[in-house]
Parts: structure tokens; sequence; C-alpha cells
């Protein structure tokens, strides 16, 4: 069973102008028709061009009795002139049934046939001049009417050719092409939809951009993650192979560091990978960890390279008693790219200065170096974004200052929150 949901504006639209139409095409021929015609007809000048006209139509009338030497009686019956001059009614009277002085003052004419005299008087022919007189404001309602309806019916198919022009426009692949559409009927909600729907498609193309710009941002980053550990870890097997130790504790040493590398080389590896798993998230992945404890470790084995590498740097002693709730491998990823900067552009003549200190609810890592030739900035772009990236994932924050030629980077931590800190 069909329901109606509500009358189409367009229709409505096309009704009312059909409706303006018609009811102006009445108009006009009812004040033709009854009003201008008529009194055109009945007016001086009308009978003035009438009898310029066809004024001698009695004289015609006499030669064509003549012609075929027609009685009187034949003459009042005859039709076939009549058809020939359907603009005159042609009056035949005789001579002893009106007065012939008043039909001669009335402009009747005698006309002569073979049997006796008929009087002629010619008149227009009213009944001719009414149907014509019809049929001329017939035609000119119908061309009002037309007149009306045509641009209007013009202006919607020059609308659909647009919207079509514009569908075969974006079907082409220009998406950056704009369908305009006023109004409020369904041509104008379609357009509007066409227009909203080429906007979607372009909105989605951007969200697949901007997914397929952040995993090669993601990859580009890991990548350049890798090759700090990756560095370290050949710096130590290098060490273990020339055999640049000094005692068999130190050899120990440098084992752990290089096997702590891979294993921070596979947690990388790792996270590349999980990435692209749909449905995993990185907060269920956070753990619980000693602030102190942590920070000592990972900062006193990054001083450790950085002196190797000729640097003059003191490990900072993490006093207190505070947790962090973190990801670890994000943090070791921080301070891997921090101190790898150092080594690439810190001033290795000027000492290091790296303090660590506990405020209310963050943990402060202050790291300030002079700046040697090498330049201010990370060369590529890729370290310090990747740094601020993985610090707000953890809840952190990064701040960088220049003060003249020396560079201060602070790094800050949240605490984990009491409740979530283990008893004892």
């Amino acid at each position: 069973m069909n329901r109606w949901h509500g009358t189409s504006r367009l229709g409505l639209k096309f009704i009312g102008v059909a409706a303006l139409a018609l009811t102006a095409a009445l108009a006009l021929r009812a004040l033709l028709y009854d009003t201008v015609l008529p009194g055109w007809l009945q007016s001086p000048g009308f009978e003035a061009y009438w009898y310029d006209r066809y004024g001698d139509t009695a004289a015609d009338f006499q030669s064509y009795v003549s012609a075929r030497g027609m009685t009187v009686q034949e003459a009042l019956r005859d039709t076939a002139w009549t058809r020939q001059h359907p603009q005159v009614d042609l009056y035949l009277e005789s001579p002893t049934t009106l007065d012939t002085q008043l039909l001669e003052n009335y402009g009747g004419e005698v006309v002569a046939c073979a049997d006796g005299l008929l009087y002629a008087y010619p008149m227009p022919a009213y009944l001719y001049y009414d149907s014509a007189c019809r049929i001329l404001s017939l035609l000119a309602a119908a061309l009002c009417f037309f007149l009306i309806l045509t641009p209007y019916t013009a202006l919607l198919i020059r609308r659909i050719t647009k919207l079509s022009r514009d569908m075969q426009v974006l079907a082409g692949g220009d998406l950056t092409y704009q369908v305009v559409s006023n109004g409020r009927d369904e041509l104008a909600e379609l357009g509007r939809s066409i227009e909203a729907m080429r906007l979607a498609v372009l909105e989605q193309m951007e969200r697949e951009n901007q997914a397929v710009r952040a995993n090669s941002r993601l990859i580009t980053s890991l990548s350049h993650d890798l090759r700090t550990p990756l560095t370290k870890l050949m710096g130590y097997l290098d060490i273990l192979r020339h055999g640049k130790y000094r005692d068999e504790a130190q050899r120990e040493e440098y084992l752990d560091r290089a096997a702590d590398k891979a294993l921070q080389m596979r947690a990388l590896s790792d996270e590349m990978f999980r990435h692209f798993q749909v449905g995993e998230g990185s907060a269920s992945e956070r753990e619980l960890v000693s602030g102190p404890v942590f920070l000592g470790q990972l900062l006193s084995e990054q001083c450790f390279d950085l002196v190797e590498a000729g640097f003059s740097i003191r490990p900072p002693v993490v006093e207190g008693d505070h947790w962090l709730y973190v990801r670890t491998e994000d943090i070791c990823r921080v301070f891997d790219n921090l101190f790898a900067n150092l080594k690439k552009y810190a001033d290795p003549v000027r000492p290091i200065r790296l303090a660590v200190w506990e405020e209310e609810r963050e943990v402060v890592v202050e790291l300030e170096n002079r700046v040697g030739e090498g330049g201010s900035a990370d060369s590529r772009g890729i370290g310090l974004p990747t740094v601020r990236a993985l610090l707000e994932r953890n809840g952190g924050s990064m701040e960088i200052l220049h003060l003249g030629l020396r560079y201060r980077t602070t790094v800050r931590l949240p605490k984990a929150p009491g409740e979530e800190q283990p008893n004892g």
C-alpha cells in the first residue's frame, strides 16, 4: 500500500505557475473577446476600413448576376457568391418591399436581373468577425499561457542539466568542483546532497591520507629510534670483539648492556607490528614502576655512554619514593633520542648539566648543554616530534628553551595517583 508522505514542493511550484498561466490566459481571452475586439468592431474606424475594402461588393454582385443571366428569384436563392465573400452580408430586397428612397439613403444599390430589379445592401458579416475574434482571443490566451509556463519549464530543465553536468565533473574525478544549489525544492536538496556527498568523500580521503601519513611517520620514527640502540649495540660488540675492556667484570657489563639494547630493539620492532593490529590500545600496556629506580638506572646508562663518547656529564642521584605509571619502552625511546641529540650537537668541551627533582604531581628531568658547531636542532626533524608524541601518550610533556648558545630541555613525567601506588 502506497503512503503519501508529503507534497512535492517542486510539484506545488509547477502547479502554481501553471495555475497562474491559466488564469492570465483566461483573463486575456475574456478581455479580448468580450471587450476589446467587440469595441473595435463597433468603432468608426472599423466601419471606415470595412467600407473602404468591401463597399463595392454590390457592384461585384451585379457583375456576378449579369454574367450568369440570373432572374430575381435565382439571385435571391444563390449562395455561391456568399461563400466567396464571407466577410460580407449582402441584403437583397425587392423595390416593392421597402421604400426605394430609404434603401438608397442607407447605401443600397440597384441590381438588374434578367426579369427585374433588386436592391443590394452590403453589411459586415458579424458572425464571421465574431468567429475570427473568438479564434484570435483563444490564440492570444494560449500564447499567454505558454509565455508564462515555458520560461519556468526552461528554468527547471536548465537546473536539471546543470546538476547533470556537475555530476559528470565529479564523476570525472575533480572533487574540488563545488556544487552550488540555491532554493528549497527537491532539485535544490538534490544539489545540496551531491555537495554533501562530495565533501564526505573529500573528508574520507583526507582521513585515509592522514592515516597513511601517520603510519609513515610512525615507521619513520621507529626506524629513527631503532638506529640509536643499534648504534650502541654495535659499539658494545666492537668493544667486545677487539677486547677493549679492562677486566672480566667490565666485559660482563658490556655484555649486559648489549643484551639490554637488543631487547630494546626487539621492543621497538614489536611496537611497529603492534601498531597495525586492530583494537590493541596502549593504555593497558603501561606498568607501574619506581621512579627513582627506573630513572636512576636509565639516566646512569645514558650518562655512561656520553662519558665514553668524550662528554662531561655527572649521573644524577634520583631521590624520593614516587611511582610512575608509564610504558617503559616509550620513556627509554624518549631519552635515547634526547641523549642521541646531545651526542650529535652538544659541545664536548662544555659540561652537560643533568638534574632530576620531584614536584607535587610530576617528576622533572632537565638537560642543559652548550651547542657545538653541528647545529641546534634535530637534523631530520624526526626525533623531537617523536619525543613529544611519546611523552603525550604517557601523560607527560617536554619544553625546549634556547638561551643564547645554551640549549635547555625539560621533560615532565606525571606521577602515578596515590591509590595506584603499591603499599609498603
